[in-house]
């Protein structure tokens, strides 16, 4: 077993290097200041004299006009010769595989591999090994493990239990977490998660998986050093005396129970006075866009929230809508199939499906192929992977992470059709890119409350400010088995609708997820049209 510890500055790495570790993981910042390459790489050769792995991490996403940059970054990176570099971009893997072929690849935990077919993404893209993070239970991995042998690293320990993958707060609200910004907040007894990643840690041993990364933020100090004694300890631990260990563990937690809220609590940076915005001046309830501006329907798809509503828009809609695949959906869709046309509804994939639902999203999809039903949009590469495993056509969700065109390439290369225009407000956010990619390859978001975060329900999650660090209104709302962070008012880019056409940008969607709007009825804001036959009274 190799246990890692990620470290996020030069100084907390030099009091990594000072455990009987396996590994240090060292985070890249977002532009490294000219003096911080000689001394990475000084701290290098400090790990490799006490026999310890380095590793680079970088997590963020390269953006089009980022390009020059990051690929002086990617040489500096291949210069050092890292155990192997862990990334997030799949724009970044593609010119490392092409460039520097003789680098080391890891995926990620933010690369959102949650069941096996992330991990056959992951294998074919070339990447060594996988940080997963977020898996719920030791059943989902033992699946996993069944069905691919490609190494694992898994994360313990973590202060915020969401989904890191799906995360949209950099772009949306320019933080990297809702819990260590303080927006969120969680029942959070350290001692109590270290605990759990220890019974954790019983059962990863059993399943043989390689490496272990101890989350927090690491310090220099005494109870850090215990802390990774004890992780090592449970790990060698036979199954006959590992009760016994886990027992003297929570002991010893107990014992520096204090000092662990210091060493492994999130550290919570100062936000910025709330400002008045414009939107939060014409109050939060305002969910409709400006009166003047009128959506025309053409190239404008609508998504439902349940499969009522669909059933009820679908009787003045005659454009595509979308409805998440969901075994209640599923159930509801079933008796009425022949009602409906391939091309008139498009199913989207949920944000999260681990490895012991597989099963029942593979045979609804194959049901669905065969009926016609063709179209899915799909937010994370395993949920691409099963479209394409059953020959469907992939609608890719900004989560995938698509930045650069680098990266479109290669998402088209592993059958994504078309991809969502990032997280942006105005034509030169995306400028640069769509000069760049293919034409017609992208599809946006008209009007929507994206989810900004997502977490488990049992992660209970509770707002702790209400507001994001320009004043932006936030709230949660539950959805089934997960929590989405959301603001109070939505993205709305009706009157870019011009620009959009002329660059190919199609289709639109209006999503009425997490909104307030009247439910079964199409917006009064968007264009009406003559009454045509629609679909057949359920």
């Amino acid at each position: 077993m190799e246990l890692v510890v990620q470290v996020q500055s030069l100084e907390a790495l030099a009091a990594a290097l000072k455990l009987a570790v396996g590994g240090v993981a060292l985070k890249l910042p977002p532009r490294p200041a000219a003096g911080w390459w000689a001394e990475a790489k000084a701290c290098q050769a400090e790990a490799q004299r006490r026999g310890i792995r380095f590793y680079l991490v970088w997590d963020g996403l390269v953006k089009e006009a980022e390009r020059a940059w990051a690929m002086e970054a990617l040489a500096a990176v291949a210069s050092m010769s890292p155990e192997a570099l862990v990334i997030r971009d799949l724009g970044l893997c593609r010119q490392a595989r092409r460039h520097f072929p003789g680098l080391k690849l890891h995926a990620a935990e933010n690369w959102g591999c949650l069941n096996s077919l992330g991990l056959r993404q992951a294998q074919a893209l070339g990447f060594s090994r996988v940080v997963l993070g977020g898996l719920p239970t030791l059943k989902d991995l033992a699946l996993m493990r069944r069905q691919s042998s490609l190494p694992l690293e898994v994360v313990l320990g973590q202060t915020c239990s969401g989904f890191s993958g799906l995360c949209l707060l950099p772009e949306y609200l320019g933080i990297d977490c809702a819990f260590c910004a303080g927006l969120v907040s969680q029942e959070d007894n350290p001692g109590a998660r270290l605990a759990a990643g220890f019974k954790m840690l019983a059962g990863l041993a059993q399943l043989g998986v390689e490496a272990v990364q101890v989350a927090g933020g690491f310090s220099e100090g005494e109870p850090l050093g215990q802390v990774v004694q004890l992780y090592q300890t449970v790990w060698e631990a036979s199954p006959a005396a590992r009760p016994q260990v886990l027992a003297a563990a929570r002991e010893v937690l107990t014992a520096f129970k204090e000092s662990l809220t210091a060493v492994v609590g999130p550290e919570e940076p100062a936000l910025r006075e709330p400002q008045k915005t414009r939107a939060d001046k014409r109050g939060a309830s305002r969910l409709q866009p400006e009166p003047e501006l009128r959506l025309e329907r053409r190239r404008l798809w609508l998504e439902a929230r349940n499969y009522g509503e669909a059933v009820a828009l679908a009787r003045e809609w005659r454009e595509p809508l979308v409805l998440e695949l969901t075994p209640e959906t599923y159930r509801a869709f079933l008796p009425e199939h022949r009602r409906w046309g391939g091309r008139r509804l498009i199913w989207r994939l949920p944000s999260v499906i681990f490895e012991s639902a597989l099963s029942f999203y593979r045979k609804a999809m194959e049901t669905l192929q065969q009926g016609g039903y063709a179209r899915f949009v799909a937010g994370d590469w395993g949920a691409v992977a099963l479209v394409r495993q059953v020959g469907g056509e992939v609608l890719g969700d900004q989560t995938l992470g698509v930045r650069n065109s680098w990266a479109l390439k290669t998402a088209r290369e592993l059958g994504v059709a078309k991809v969502c225009l990032p997280p942006g407000r105005r034509p030169e956010d995306w400028q640069e890119l769509l000069q760049q990619g293919t034409p017609a390859s992208f599809w946006s978001y008209v009007y929507h409350f994206p989810a900004l975060a997502v977490w488990p329900r049992e992660a209970a999650p509770a707002l702790s400010r209400r507001r994001g660090p320009l004043g932006e209104k936030l709230r949660l709302a539950p959805e089934g088995d997960l929590i989405f962070l959301c603001k109070e008012v939505p993205e709305y880019l009706g009157s870019l609708g011009g620009w959009l056409k002329q660059h190919r940008v199609a289709p639109l969607i209006l999503a009425l997820p997490r909104s307030g709007l009247p439910r079964g009825q199409v917006p009064a804001w968007v264009a009406p049209e003559p009454k045509r036959r629609g679909l057949k009274e359920v």
